[in-house]
């Protein structure tokens, strides 16, 4: 039997992993090499689309045709993207061809078809955003067998045991915060929140003010100039980013017409000026924790998903929190992939204990 697979549409990132029967899950390879597909559409005046890391590069050139964040118009039913070149696509459309991509990439990595597929949804979401993100993929040519919680995908691929469990899912893009308990034949999502316009882009955005202030007493206004010198700068910052979460400075260069330019950043320096966003994580996380019922210490386990929990500060906060060590067991990056490709594997056993 052909393994099933889970896909993880992230705002930012996307990711597809597989489950054999008896196996481990994994993650899958995409066209272009990767195991995280930037959630990046390019599309032209015809029927034509790219999908991925050559899309997120286009932005740099033809920023004009390029989608991004298209999950953070989920509240927004009649957003409508038109190219430059005419073509006017849905947000619905634009996550159906990402999901395509995705199926696609694995049916080819695997070397035939998957026997089942299961998408990860957040926990947030109602029933209303439950049957568009179906539709989308039933649209782009997608059977889908169930949904999966994003939360309860994570603790699959923790392999929590049980008791009360707080998700803590910090992406490109959104975040979300989830209570939980964990039984051994249950899991039971008990408060949940979050805030899908708080992500890495952001944090990304603070370090672009800053870099972009300091390249105009260098360079003047011009250098950073139209949509192309902004996602070449996004990019950039998005590289030093990552880059401070393995060091304490780095530097970024950027290019002029007759030279180039640096600017360094250290980690103390980026943390200051992003402190007010990860205080919003935090008082989303307090929030759900009162509505929940619970306090910090009633937390048996914590775990850390979506890249942006990468950033040192990020673990700080939570474990000064908890008064305790935070999981990172598992990769932030891929674990709500490989949980809806277990969950895709246990449904397709005839075990639909977790999927809606």
């Amino acid at each position: 039997m052909a393994p099933a697979i889970g896909i993880d549409l992230g705002t930012t990132y996307s990711a597809v992993a597989a489950a054999r029967p008896g196996g481990r899950p994994e993650l899958l390879w995409n066209h272009e090499g990767d195991l995280l597909t930037p959630s990046v559409v390019l599309l032209s005046g015809t029927d034509e689309a790219l999908v991925g890391k050559t899309a997120k590069h286009a932005t740099k050139n033809v920023p004009g045709d390029c989608v991004e964040l298209v999950k953070r118009r989920d509240d927004a039913p009649g957003w409508t993207f038109t190219g430059s070149r005419g073509g006017v696509r849905g947000a619905a459309e634009i996550q159906g061809l990402i999901l395509r991509r995705l199926a696609e990439d694995a049916a080819a990595a695997l070397g035939e078809p998957a026997g089942g597929l299961v998408l990860a949804v957040p926990a947030r979401a109602g029933d209303a955003g439950r049957r568009a993100l179906r539709s989308a993929a039933e649209a782009a040519g997608l059977t889908v067998a169930g949904l999966v919680d994003g939360p309860v995908a994570a603790g699959l691929a923790f392999r929590v045991t049980p008791g009360t469990v707080m998700v803590y899912d910090l992406g490109g893009g959104t975040l979300e915060v989830t209570v939980m308990t964990v039984g051994d034949e249950e899991t039971r999502v008990v408060a949940t929140g979050g805030d899908r316009r708080l992500g890495g882009f952001d944090f990304d955005g603070r370090l672009m003010e800053h870099v972009a202030s300091e390249v105009r007493k260098l360079a003047g206004p011009e250098l950073l100039d139209g949509g192309c010198r902004q996602a070449e700068l996004r990019e950039r910052c998005e590289q030093a980013k990552h880059a401070l979460s393995r060091a304490f400075q780095t530097r970024l260069f950027l290019g002029g017409p007759d030279r180039s330019y640096t600017v360094e950043v250290s980690r103390e320096r980026f943390e200051q000026m992003t402190r007010d966003l990860l205080q919003r994580t935090a008082d989303v996380a307090d929030d759900v924790l009162g509505r929940a019922g619970v306090g910090w210490s009633r937390i048996d386990r914590i775990l850390l998903v979506g890249g942006s929990t990468r950033m040192p500060m990020v673990r700080r906060m939570i474990e000064r929190r908890l008064g305790g060590v935070a999981d990172t067991t598992v990769d932030p990056d891929q674990a709500v992939a490989l949980g809806a490709a277990i969950a895709a594997r246990d449904l397709t056993a005839g075990i639909a204990r977790l999927v809606t």
